[in-house]
């Protein structure tokens, strides 16, 4: 074994310890952020609605896919939604037997709502960070980013 290929192996050691870490403090981490929102609505919802925000008017099935739910799972989630004037139901116009949602006024106040709560909150324990570890921070936050990043689901 060359000695490049031992710094590999030894760099790659502490990934589960270091997977394991990461996955605890994000866990914990999106259920105080999701704790701010007062919403009542729960995080499946609030997540739908964020995406029906995004790429509204979107079917259910482009719906159910983007959540990685199944489509009973999103009709129930959709009627909530729909009861609680966030969204609304329209037909397709190329499709009449399809249907499609889309964000209300009401919707997109709420979820600006949501978010702003969170980010305040969040922004809060951010400035209690000394420098050195908010720069830290900051540039794992690129790397945090590629960790998340869904590839686009066609239409």
């Amino acid at each position: 074994m060359t000695s490049a290929s031992v710094r590999t192996l030894d760099r790659r050691a502490p990934l589960p310890d270091t997977a394991e870490r990461l996955r605890l403090s994000i866990a914990r981490l999106a259920r105080l952020l999701r704790q701010q929102d007062d919403s009542g609505l729960g995080p499946t919802v609030t997540a739908a609605l964020s995406t029906v925000a995004k790429h509204g008017p979107i079917t259910l099935g482009d719906l159910a896919a983007r959540e990685q739910v199944a489509p009973p799972t999103i009709t129930k989630v959709v009627e909530k939604m729909v009861g609680a004037g966030l969204i609304e139901r329209s037909a397709d116009p190329t499709d009449r037997r399809v249907s499609r949602v889309g964000i209300t006024a009401l919707g997109e106040e709420r979820l600006a709502d949501f978010r702003n709560r969170r980010t305040a909150w969040l922004s809060e324990r951010l400035n209690e960070l000394d420098a050195d570890d908010l720069d830290r921070l900051e540039a794992a936050t690129d790397v945090l980013e590629q960790l998340v990043t869904v590839p686009e689901v066609a239409s």
